[in-house]
């Protein structure tokens, strides 16, 4: 991994000579103190290596001039290993990369990896249904602070976006959509349609990993597939699914906040999910709330009500900042579940680090004291 890196940053400091560059490196590591979980087994000191995610890779570097640009991000792993070699090796986790350029001035087309989300939580980062992102072409028109982007997500990539096998009756569509946006000085709104949104690529909050869900919860519909209200990855025709939504953020007096509203349509309207997200501070105290329901319209689901919750509060203190942290997936649940997290984070020199007792409260609650150590270079 070494090589490879100083390769890729020794090819990006020569591109600094014609093009305006930008590198950046930072190695994580993770890991646990002390452990007790809701299965009473007790562990002590466990470490993880490179244990990056995908909003913040090990390795990224973009050149960009008035027509064109490219970027490449490199996530790693180490907590790796195999019957062949069970000791850990640090492994590529994921890799992004996406090449852009302008025919025109008003056009810019990109090739490869994507992220258009309307708006996202800075708590998590990952709990709005409203990414739409993925690896494909994008088609963007920017004039006089209007937005349109055009996308088609391949997916995997080892397919093409349209395809028709000879004698079908209908196409094979991945999925496309379009976003608009417009920012003035009241704020900035923005809309979007997403078809044919993969099931593969959507997990819902109440423990769906898969559009094949528990049929013996959802039941089955007439020609036996199980009813989830995400997908049926066995429907048939070209257009399988529908999500679409609006949203508005601004900043009211240091106060950040924006408003999604979701909805979803497969077979039937099946559910609409508003999301409230604020975030601002008082002298040392900050506070970050992400708020969303899910209101399930589709009766055949046997749903009514879903209540997602993120909150988060800091001091800031001098050297340090102690914080408390709670995450619900569904407070209406008949059996509560949460995680919550009471820690602190800081810096010694150059080095930030994290650490937490974390409670993961349900039938059975487990205990455990984690900690990130973070450093850039």
């Amino acid at each position: 991994m070494k090589k490879i890196v100083g390769i890729l940053a020794v090819a990006a400091l020569f591109a600094t000579s014609v093009f305006a560059s930008d590198i950046s490196a930072a190695t994580k590591i993770k890991g646990t103190i002390f452990s007790r979980g809701a299965d009473e087994t007790v562990g002590l000191f466990q470490q993880k290596n490179d244990s990056h995610d995908y909003a913040n890779p090990n390795f990224s570097v973009s050149i960009s001039d008035d027509n064109f640009g490219a970027s490449l991000k490199i996530t790693t792993d180490g907590d790796q290993g195999s019957a062949v070699n069970p000791f850990w090796a640090p492994v590529t986790k994921q890799t992004t990369q996406t090449i852009w350029f302008k025919p025109v001035d008003a056009l810019k087309i990109s090739v490869g990896n994507y992220d258009l989300a309307l708006n996202k939580e800075q708590i998590d980062w990952t709990e709005s249904v409203t990414g739409l992102g993925g690896n494909g072409f994008v088609f963007s028109i920017n004039a006089a602070g209007v937005g349109l982007d055009f996308f088609l997500n391949e997916g995997t990539g080892n397919d093409f976006w349209f395809s028709k096998a000879k004698n079908a009756d209908d196409p094979t569509l991945k999925e496309f959509g379009v976003k608009f946006g417009y920012s003035a000085d009241f704020g900035s709104i923005g809309a979007f349609v997403d078809i044919n949104r993969s099931g593969n690529r959507w997990t819902y909050h109440d423990g769906l990993t898969s559009a094949y869900a528990d049929a013996a919860k959802y039941g089955v519909d007439e020609k036996g597939n199980p009813k989830t209200g995400i997908l049926d990855p066995k429907a048939e025709g070209a257009i399988k699914n529908m999500l679409f939504g609006a949203g508005y953020n601004n900043t009211f007096g240091g106060v950040k906040t924006f408003l999604n509203v979701v909805g979803y349509m497969g077979e039937n309207f099946d559910w609409i999910r508003p999301e409230l997200y604020v975030s601002g501070a008082a002298d040392a105290f900050g506070y970050s709330l992400f708020a969303a329901p899910v209101i399930w319209t589709n009766s055949d689901l046997n749903k009514d009500f879903e209540m997602e919750l993120v909150a988060k509060v800091t001091y800031a203190l001098d050297g340090f900042t102690p914080y408390a942290y709670f995450k619900a997936n569904n407070l209406l649940a008949d059996t509560f579940a949460a995680t919550i997290k009471l820690g602190a984070n800081g810096s010694v020199g150059g080095m930030g680090w994290n650490t937490w007792l974390q409670l993961d409260v349900a039938d059975k609650t487990g205990i455990s004291v984690p900690f990130e150590l973070t450093v850039g270079f």
